[in-house]
């Protein structure tokens, strides 16, 4: 079975393996699609992305030790600083929430850039990849006036909002009893759902960088904002 590589230069490029074949290129929805992808060397949830997991899902622990821990000391009488009061009185999971979209929706934006897919196309289906219409095509009917978007671009961004969703349910249901471990079990099973159906290794690499670069980052912003409240 082939290596997968991946170098800077493929990210650079502007033409991508997904113009090879695929079986999920003559589906309308590959949501629905539910035979699994089988026999490719990348796993749904590498053991680096599962490493990243687990440090972001120590992190959002971490803050709401830091966070109880501010709020005993108030209770005390203790003085805090201002950037400490403000941490006690801030909701936690909405903030974590909040830095964890921004961070996979800036690496999902990067992806399209670097490949110039196609995406955001509102007068488009979402899953068709079979018609390219240029948006002043005058054959082409309302409801699909415009170009179609990139498979690539689709399934990322399916991976965005599941990777949403799924911590969203976690922290409304559980709250401020919300674990990192339950985090890490939404995110990996969002990105476990989308690899679930890819069938390109290389497409298969990027739910997984997605993921993982969402992780760090989001732990690297959190520790950092948790670093400036301790001083």
């Amino acid at each position: 079975m082939k290596k997968l590589v991946v170098t800077a230069v493929l990210l650079a490029a502007t033409t991508s393996g997904f113009a090879m074949g695929d079986v999920l290129f003559d589906q309308k929805n590959p949501g629905n699609i539910v035979t699994p992808a089988v026999g490719y060397e990348v796993e749904a949830v590498t053991p680096e992305t599962a490493s990243a997991l687990q440090e972001l899902g120590m992190t959002l622990d971490r803050a709401h030790a830091v966070q109880a821990d501010l709020v005993a000391r108030h209770e005390r009488g203790e003085r805090l600083t201002d950037r400490q009061h403000r941490f006690a009185d801030h909701d936690v999971n909405r903030d974590f929430l909040r830095v964890l979209d921004r961070n996979l929706t800036n690496r999902v934006e990067f992806f399209k850039r670097a490949h110039n897919w196609n995406g955001d196309n509102k007068y488009e289906h979402t899953a068709n990849y079979q018609v390219f219409l240029n948006k002043h095509n005058e054959q082409a009917t309302e409801a699909v006036n415009g170009y179609s978007n990139s498979y690539g671009w689709n399934v990322l961004r399916g991976v965005r909002q599941d990777a949403l969703d799924n911590v969203k349910a976690v922290l409304d249901q559980k709250g401020e009893a919300t674990t990192g471990e339950d985090i890490v079990n939404a995110l990996s099973q969002a990105a476990a759902k989308q690899a679930f159906t890819v069938d390109q290794e290389e497409l298969r690499f990027y739910i997984n960088e997605l993921v993982w670069y969402t992780a760090k980052q989001t732990a690297k912003e959190t520790n950092k904002e948790l670093d400036h409240v301790l001083k």
